[in-house]
């Protein structure tokens, strides 16, 4: 996600608390003060929330970041130097760094899953569908289409559809050139659009 890479901290939640005094505490949290870490908590907790929070898109991810953010806060804070960074600002590039890598690790346990050959293809998620809206006919009908498609398509679609990979990722996945897999993916969808219209669904 690279718009995560352009989040800046948001001074206004932090302009009421002074430079000096965060810089103060944060060499206290630095001997191990408890209550220092408890202020810095309280001062800074809602903006990296709110940082967290706009780089992942998931409140209980963003959450436990806010939290690994200060238990690294407290085992780093010795090595802070305040001619290098304004104290929140530093603090700002430790909780980045620990959303970036939550990413990088989703995105690797999400490629991990697929790399065992042998995995039950069934093991695919069915698609879900609401009974009220669909008949059981119809999505019969859907699910008869997914898996009449050609292997190679089929593959790609289900990457991209229960796997939400991009397509570079399918790319990487499947070792093959991101111009084919943009070619299987727009033949798996019109190849969709037109089975699926048979039963009056487009």
């Amino acid at each position: 996600m690279p718009r995560a890479l352009h989040v800046i901290p948001d001074h206004q939640s932090t302009s009421s608390q002074p430079e000096e005094a965060a810089v103060r505490l944060l060499f206290l949290v630095g001997k191990q003060d408890r209550a220092a870490l408890q202020t810095l908590y309280d001062w800074w907790s809602p903006a990296l929330l709110g940082i967290a929070l706009r780089i992942l898109h998931d409140r209980e991810e963003a959450e436990e970041a806010m939290q690994d953010t200060f238990v690294k806060l407290w085992h780093r804070a010795v090595d802070y130097d305040a001619e290098k960074s304004e104290p929140f600002v530093w603090c700002f590039t430790i909780i980045r760094s620990i959303c970036m890598d939550r990413i990088r690790y989703l995105h690797r346990q999400k490629r991990d899953y697929t790399k065992n050959d042998s995995r039950d293809e069934k093991e695919i998620p069915e698609p879900q569908f609401d009974p009220q809206i669909l008949s059981s006919d119809t999505i019969t009908s859907v699910r008869h289409a997914i898996n009449s498609l050609p292997e190679d398509e089929r593959r790609c679609l289900e990457l991209a559809v229960f796997f939400e990979y991009t397509q570079r990722e399918i790319s990487d996945e499947l070792q093959s050139p991101l111009g084919t897999v943009k070619h299987r993916l727009r033949r798996a969808m019109a190849k969709l659009q037109s089975m699926l219209s048979q039963h009056e669904l487009t």
